[in-house]
């Protein structure tokens, strides 16, 4: 499967801000917050996690080419210095699992543009299933 369209949709939401909902504490409780992620996205993940793309073994893979398994600005950065398929596979595999994580971290991928950017390598390098 080739990720044109996700790069496309990825590309326009660099920069742009993802709702998240408000808790009430009127009546006394405080619930955290969660992000409210549009169809688009959802559909990307869910094809994502079933594609022959996603890397289970994404941590052994990054440290395989001497990256830390965490998604920050520098290992990012690293992944995409890297310029290689089986790496940007294993950190976007690493992204995609951590909203499970930790909230947000879609959104804050979407915003910095490392979906759109892994996604980048993949489709340049014509990588199909």
């Amino acid at each position: 499967m080739e990720w044109q369209t996700a790069e496309a949709y990825f590309k326009k939401m660099i920069g742009k801000k993802v709702a998240w909902t408000i808790s009430q504490p009127e009546d006394g409780l405080v619930r955290a917050g969660y992000p409210l992620y549009d169809q688009e996205l959802l559909e990307f993940v869910r094809h994502f996690k079933t594609s022959t793309q996603y890397d289970p073994h994404y941590r052994k893979t990054l440290r395989h080419y001497h990256v830390k398994p965490k998604m920050t600005a520098v290992t990012v950065s690293q992944v995409l210095l890297i310029n290689n398929v089986t790496a940007a596979a294993a950190m976007l595999s690493l992204i995609v699992d951590g909203e499970d994580v930790q909230r947000g971290t879609w959104a804050a991928a979407m915003q910095a543009g490392y979906f759109y950017r892994l996604l980048k390598i993949l489709n340049d390098n014509k990588v199909a299933e």
